[in-house]
This record gives C-alpha cells, structure tokens and sequence, in this order.
C-alpha cells in the first residue's frame, strides 16, 4: 500500500551574537526550494532530501515537499521570513490534508527574532495539525541545541555522524528504515534525552581519526544493539547561540523508555568526559605565519583556517586580520577565501578588470574586533560568485557567493564575495581561475569543513584564531539565556560541585 508523507526542510544554524537579521533572501544563495522544485532541484545531491527521495522509490511511498530550504549560519531569522516558512510547511495540514507519516529536515540550532527554539516551535505546532497518532521524525545537523520541546512532538530523531558533514543522504536513507518499520506496523517509539552543563564537547565532534568523537560513536553502535533501543543520536551543541538548551545532548529513539533512558545517560557520561579533549586554544595569526615560512618550493599547500570568524559558524566572514599577517609576511603562491564586503566588490566592479584601486577591506560586522584593513588592490576577475560543489560536502548542490571579485593584494589573490561564504569546497577558487593545488598557502574561512575537500591537497592544516564572534574564547561573549554553572564558562570542577550541592 502506498503511504503518503509530508517531507519538508528548514535547515539554519544561529549565530545569536550576529547582530544581522537573516531574510530568506539569506536562503536562495544556498537553496529555497518550494513544492516540486524541490525534487527536481535536490535529486540525486548529497542531501537529506535527495536521500528521502530515493526511499520513496523503495518503499513506495508519495511525498509530499513543501519547502526544502538551507541557508549558510548567520543572525537570527527575521520575524516575517520565519512566518513565510511555517506557512508553507503547515499549509498542507492546515488543509486537513491526512499523512501517514511526516518528516522534517531541521538543523537544530535555530533561532529567529521571535524565538530561541525555531524547531521546537515549529514541531509543536506540527504535532497540533497532524494529532498524537502520526509519526513525526526529525533529521538534524550535528550541532544541534535540542530542546524539550523538540524531544516532546517528534517520535524518532537522528543526527548526521560525520563531521565534516558528508553523511546527509546516509542518514536520510538510514531514517527512512525506521519510519518504513513504524508504517509496517512496529513499534510506536520515543524519545529519551541526556544532557550535562557544558557548552562543546569531543573536540566539537571533529570525527578524523585520534579524535574522541570516534569512539562515541563507537559506544552509541554498542549501544544500539540493546533491547528496547532502536538509534542512539549524538549531538554536539552550537556554542555560539544563547539560549537555555545549549550544549551537547544525547537523545535515544526506543521502544522502551527504561532502556532508552538508560543508553542515554551512559553515553552522556561518556560525552562529559570528552571536555579534557575539547580544544578551546588556537594558533594565532604570528604562528600560522612562522609554519607558512617553514615550507619549500614543491610541497603542497599549506591550509590556513580562519575559523573564529567563519561563515559556517554565523559569523560575518569579513574580518581581514589572518589576511593582514599574510601580507605583512609578504608570502607569495597565496590565496585568501573569502572577505565578505559588498562595497569593495561593487567599487571594483566601477573600477573594471586590470584597474587599481584603494580599498577599506572588510571590519565591518565587528570592527573593535576586525578591523578594517586599507589597501591598494589590483582588480583581476569579477564573477557571479555562482559555483556547483563538487563535494564531498553538498556534492551537486549549486551556491552562490554572491557578486564577487577576485583581487590581487601584493602576492595574494584574494576572493571578496558579496554574502559571507564559508569555505568547504576546492570550487570556490576554482569557479574564478583559482587552483588551489598550485598554491603555497591557502588562508580561507573555515573551522572543520574544509577538511573534506582541502586535507586530501594540503602538507598540513591549521586553525587560527584571528578574531571573531565563532572563536572558542566564549567568556568573551555575553550570554544571558545559557543556565549556569556551564563548562567551559566555569570550569569542570566548579560544574561538578555546584551540580553535587543541587537538591
């Protein structure tokens, strides 16, 4: 028999210290996709939909797509963008349009001017529509912050287990399996949470080998294999957003609460212990500079991440602070990806290819912290800023970065797009006649990510703390909505003996 789904995906990570309200417009340089342009759209991608897509093949099923969209990380989602997006998703059963199952692609980490928990909100008003007798299953990012409310409407919930994040479609079809066992008249299950005051955890989920999240995931396997528990979820936190359900959790999918309950405080045991291998310190722009001296004529490049001022962690993706100690380091072969200014690309746009110009780079979005940098640039490309990811991260899926210019600053060629563009993809300098494999030194906006596609080309990578609102240094930011004491704004042993005083 065929059964009918409700299939629909809102995918955004907030960075709440963003002081930039983000609009849908912030969506379609990623993708907004509504009814069935969806399908045609994400088929076949390294997405979540792409891989619900493929099991509706499978198992028969008809799927119904309101909205698939995702945008990069930024600030809190405008209050009318946001109503925009629970009209088209709830439409269909405002309707009173009947399904046999309804799936949402959610980040997890959302907030929007008018809410702290977007997808818990959302859900809850889902649950209402839909009624207590129809599944809800929920795909999440990594770095969720779940909520109580998320944990109370949906029955099943799972998490991508890769970081980089390449196991979107993975997990799409892997979930799948488990509504198509409730549709075939399994057990109804439910979920169970674990959660412990701290803010990150296992290296911020980094799972190459030598990190800790590996063996985490290790023990949710082992611990999928009880009786009772039927997907074991890790999710990491989003340290950047304030809001009262931060930090890593673990949730359980069971079929018996005990059981469930009891997976789940054992992993989070496990996730507490990881803090001692959590890294909160990063190489500063003078020690990038000093290993990019280090390198001989020949060897691959040398990939230097940007990370506390990274798109992909809501950040502006304006400040030129790395880019800065690489012009004072006078490097040659460099390249720099990317600086977010939309005025140095439309005055470089006036000014044409070939032209010269002088510029005040960048600094705009936290100028005491990034600020600007004044420079004389030489204009060589100017592009659309559209590219196709060739993976493996989105592998298929079509960005953009919005009007861009490439720029050449003494030695350095440097990508200044008009949105702010975290770098995961070797076709963000390859779409403007960039190859990265021919460089020395890559300097790009990234914390993790890059490591996809950038670690298989480079000598070696490194993060860099240059400044920003995504660096770890989080007692430098002011939370009001995070419950204290919280590791690592207090530190463990403080955490560990306030909890112990609680009655």
């Amino acid at each position: 028999m065929t059964c009918r789904l409700l299939l629909a995906e809102i995918m955004h990570e907030t960075n709440t210290f963003n002081r930039i309200a983000t609009v849908k417009a912030d969506f379609e340089t990623r993708y907004w996709h509504e009814g069935t342009e969806a399908a045609s759209a994400l088929a076949g991608t390294n997405t979540e939909i792409a891989g619900f897509i493929e099991a509706a093949k499978q198992y028969d099923w008809m799927l119904e797509i309101p909205l698939a969209a995702s945008a990069s990380p930024s600030g809190p989602m405008a209050a009318g963008d946001w109503e925009q997006v629970k009209r088209l998703i709830l439409e269909p059963l405002r309707q009173g349009r009947r399904f046999d199952a309804i799936v949402l692609v959610l980040h997890g980490s959302m907030v929007t001017k008018t809410t702290l928990d977007a997808e818990g909100d959302l859900l809850c008003e889902v649950r209402a529509l839909a009624g207590a007798e129809t599944p809800i299953a929920v795909t999440l990012d990594m770095h969720a912050n779940v909520s109580e409310a998320m944990i109370a409407a949906a029955d099943m919930m799972m998490a991508y287990r890769t970081y980089p994040h390449v196991d979107q479609r993975e997990r799409a079809l892997h979930m799948a399996r488990l509504i198509q066992d409730v549709l075939r008249g399994g057990p109804r299950p439910s979920l169970v949470k674990a959660r412990m005051p701290m803010m990150d955890a296992a290296n911020h989920g980094q799972t190459a080998p030598g990190q800790p999240m590996p063996g985490l995931l290790k023990l949710s396997e082992e611990l999928e294999t009880r009786d009772g528990v039927i997907c074991v979820s890790i999710q990491i936190g989003f340290p950047w957003s304030d809001v009262p359900d931060i930090g890593p959790s673990v949730v359980v999918t069971a079929s018996d609460d005990q059981a469930g309950r009891e997976a789940a405080q054992e992993l989070m045991q496990a996730v507490w212990q990881s803090r001692a291998d959590t890294q909160l310190e990063f190489a500063t722009p003078a020690e990038a500079m000093a290993l990019a001296g280090r390198g001989n004529s020949g060897d691959k490049p040398l990939v230097l991440a940007d990370f506390a001022d990274n798109p992909a962690g809501g950040a502006y993706g304006d400040s030129p602070n790395l880019l800065r100690a690489m012009i004072g380091a006078k490097l040659e072969r460099a390249a720099f990806a990317t600086i977010s200014d939309p005025a140095s690309v439309e005055a470089a746009a006036a000014a044409g290819a070939g032209a010269k110009l002088r510029l005040s780079l960048g600094g705009k979005g936290a100028p005491v912290l990034t600020p600007p940098l004044d420079v004389e640039a030489e204009v060589i490309r100017l592009t659309d800023g559209g590219f196709t990811c060739a993976g493996p991260m989105w592998r298929g899926v079509r960005f953009s970065m919005g009007a861009t210019a490439v720029l050449r600053i003494a030695d350095i060629d440097v990508i200044v797009s008009s949105v702010p563009t975290a770098v995961m993809d070797l076709n963000v300098f390859r779409s403007v006649g960039i190859e990265p494999k021919e460089l020395a030194t890559i300097g790009l906006k990234s914390r993790n990510h890059f490591k996809a596609a950038y670690g298989p080309i480079a000598r070696e990578t490194m993060l860099v703390d240059a400044g920003g609102i995504a660096s770890m240094r989080l007692q430098e930011l002011t939370f009001r909505n995070v419950p204290r004491p919280i590791w690592p704004l207090e530190n463990s042993d403080l955490v560990k003996e306030l909890l112990t005083m609680k009655p």
